[in-house]
């Protein structure tokens, strides 16, 4: 029985789920074949299925077995069931978002196979550390995380913060996002944020024929003194176009575009604005912001 055991369980891959891998070596105690595929896939008649802890213990707390076992949907027992509809039982119990890994465990006993997911939970959640945002109101992400203290991490839950992060920046038409995010030792969560900022603003005149630099009659200092995004603000989207309709209102420039440009790997950007001059005074409607 110890030998038959060594074969079963041997052919379920003990891999986090993250990173499943089918098994490469054919399953025991046959039982048919799925038509559906080409050729058909070897099935394997399970007695019992069961959730344990990643020791194979029990989980300390039962509402987390019920999350894993509420998740299975293929697996229960006295069903015939082929790898593929173990391994994407296996990525349901992650991505239900409490656990950080699952394992399929096959034991051969008196009555028959025995599929044990082995689980480990993610950490209770005790502190979160943000970095990089600058801008985001703490209030923000207080609220986003204020009934979480001491309970599960859950991943989904993370996901919904982020996009809610992410949200925050777009509606303010700001540059901003949530960049990287980590679960720390002891239940902290750190967030880093990249928000973009403002280098330099260069003042370049096109010639409104050919659309190539040339020298303006204009004072760059007239227009610089014009905009209300000036450098190391964030790059702020609505800003920068209201800026551009300021300087069109001067009605000494036809055509005002901006556009942004990445400085290196950093988070800033160079704001370049395109200018071209007018012939006679009057005011245009021309005028706009690059989405680069």
């Amino acid at each position: 029985i110890d030998a038959a055991a060594r074969r079963v369980a041997a052919s379920f891959p003990r891999v986090p789920a993250a990173r499943a891998e089918s098994p490469t070596a054919p399953l025991p105690r046959r039982h048919g074949k799925d038509g559906g595929g080409a050729g058909g896939e070897e099935r394997v008649l399970i007695s019992e299925v069961a959730v344990r802890g990643k020791d194979g213990e029990p989980l300390e707390r039962p509402e987390l077995e019920e999350a894993a076992a509420g998740a299975l949907r293929a697996c229960r027992p006295n069903a015939a069931l082929t790898v593929r509809e173990v391994q994407e039982d296996v990525h349901r119990v992650v991505e239900s978002g409490l656990f950080r890994s699952c394992m399929p465990v096959a034991v051969d006993t008196r009555d028959g196979i025995r599929l044990v997911f082995e689980v480990e939970p993610n950490q209770d959640f005790h502190g979160l550390v943000c970095e990089g945002a600058n801008m985001l109101p703490s209030k923000f992400l207080d609220d986003s995380f204020r009934d979480r203290h001491g309970k599960i991490i859950n991943i989904r839950h993370l996901d919904q913060v982020i996009k809610s992060i992410n949200g925050w920046y777009q509606e303010r038409g700001l540059t901003g996002m949530v960049s990287y995010a980590e679960i720390l030792s002891g239940g902290i969560l750190r967030l880093q944020v990249s928000e973009a900022e403002v280098n330099n603003i260069n003042i370049r005149f096109l010639d409104r024929r050919t659309g190539e630099p040339t020298i303006g009659k204009t004072k760059p200092e007239t227009i610089l003194q014009q905009l209300t995004t000036k450098k190391g603000q964030a790059y702020n989207r609505a800003q920068v176009k209201r800026d551009v309709e300021t300087i069109l209102t001067m009605g000494i420039m036809e055509d005002v575009t901006i556009i942004p440009q990445p400085v290196g790997d950093s988070n800033k950007v160079d704001l370049v604005m395109n200018l071209v001059e007018r012939k006679s005074g009057g005011f245009s409607a021309g005028g706009g912001i690059s989405s680069g």
